[in-house]
């Protein structure tokens, strides 16, 4: 059977940052590398053959100018790679600061993202 279902949105996001950054998706590792990002999809729509995803960047590092330097990064190499799988690429919010709730000892900058992607067509 043939069915139309939603991409894998969080790898596509790792698969488009990966050779430019540290990138991990949920769960983070245990030892993870730093900088980094974590991607976590949190929410989205669907409407037609389009989906819409939200997306949560957390970005890791040292410094707070590390931290925020890798998430703005990041979100220019998404929109960069705008028309392959990720489609479109929106900044709900970014820049908010904070620690690693885990790691009180790095910062952490996150910003939430409305990527829109096609659905693909499998075989099960």
């Amino acid at each position: 059977m043939i069915i139309e279902r939603s991409i894998d949105i969080e790898d596509a996001v790792r698969l488009a940052l990966k050779d430019h950054m540290t990138v991990y998706c949920r769960p983070l590792p245990k030892d993870y590398g730093l900088p980094c990002i974590l991607v976590s999809k949190v929410g989205g729509t669907d409407r037609d053959k389009i989906d819409t995803f939200e997306v949560v960047l957390d970005s890791r590092a040292k410094t707070e100018y590390e931290a925020d330097l890798t998430l703005r990064n990041a979100i220019g190499v998404l929109k960069a790679v705008e028309g392959t799988a990720i489609r479109y690429v929106t900044v709900n919010s970014s820049g908010s600061w904070g620690n690693d709730p885990a790691r009180p000892d790095l910062a952490m900058c996150s910003a939430r993202l409305r990527i829109v992607a096609h659905i693909e067509h499998a075989t099960i």
